[in-house]
């Protein structure tokens, strides 16, 4: 696991190329997910596969954005409006996540 942001529900993972179709069939049969002794309920689904680390980031920063204007397009209220914007004015990469994407190899996936 490379990124793992329990609020959106978003996990990236890394594996070699040669291992990513098993992969990627094996994780819609993860249902459950333990630590700790708790078990919590979860379905995994993939969104994305790419070469690096980047363009995995890439790829979370466009489709968080494409999820929050589809939030936008529902708002209700003028409030609910404004907190939206103002998180889709703070979705993108900052240079420290730009270089060290950098240096990762081509063996990732999501």
């Amino acid at each position: 696991v490379k990124y793992l942001n329990a609020y959106t529900g978003t996990v990236l993972l890394r594996c070699r190329k040669d291992s990513c179709k098993l992969l990627c069939s094996a994780l819609p049969f993860v249902r459950l997910l333990e630590s700790r002794n708790q078990r919590y309920p979860c379905f995994l689904n993939t969104l994305h596969v790419g070469g690096t680390i980047r363009t995995c980031q890439k790829f979370l920063i466009h489709y968080n954005r494409r999820q929050l204007l589809m939030l936008l397009q529902n708002c209700t209220n003028e409030e609910e409006r404004r907190n939206i914007q103002k998180s889709l004015l703070s979705c993108s990469l900052t240079e420290e996540q730009s270089q060290s994407g950098d240096e990762e190899d081509d063996d990732s996936t999501e």
